[in-house]
């Protein structure tokens, strides 16, 4: 009887855990980092760029494989027509982009994007909840 308490016991408090977590490990797999932030400002768009930016003040970093110091307020874009960031409290997963040359590079681009540059491969957790955009 005691070795089924401790066992439900266990199980209770893992699934607990599991229910706390705030971001999504398949889309975590993708990204070169996972934050949870909340948006600072309004997204504009940028001027001759196929981009909206962002502005984020991190709250939390799940996950950094880059040499940049993201506990901070950073600015992160997605492209243009396509969601984003949303207002509320969010995991976002981003990675480096190569404006110059038009592509995703992981860690040696020139500016932060949303994996897949919108909010379906880049955002979850909206708000504290699991739901994906």
């Amino acid at each position: 009887m005691k070795t089924i308490a401790i066992i439900i016991f266990v199980a209770v408090g893992l699934l607990a855990q599991a229910a706390d977590k705030m971001f999504d490990d398949e889309l975590a797999r993708k990204a070169v980092a996972v934050l949870r932030v909340r948006l600072i400002d309004n997204p504009w768009p940028l001027p001759r760029y196929p981009f909206t930016q962002y502005r984020v003040n991190v709250s939390q970093v799940i996950k950094n494989e880059s040499d940049q110091n993201l506990n901070q307020t950073i600015t992160v874009s997605a492209y243009k027509g396509q969601e984003g960031v949303p207002a509320e409290e969010c995991a976002i997963y981003i990675e480096r982009y190569n404006v110059a040359n038009r592509e995703f590079n992981n860690t040696n681009g020139t500016i932060w994007m949303l994996v897949g540059g919108n909010a379906t491969n880049g955002v979850s957790h909206i708000g504290g909840k699991a739901a994906l955009r």
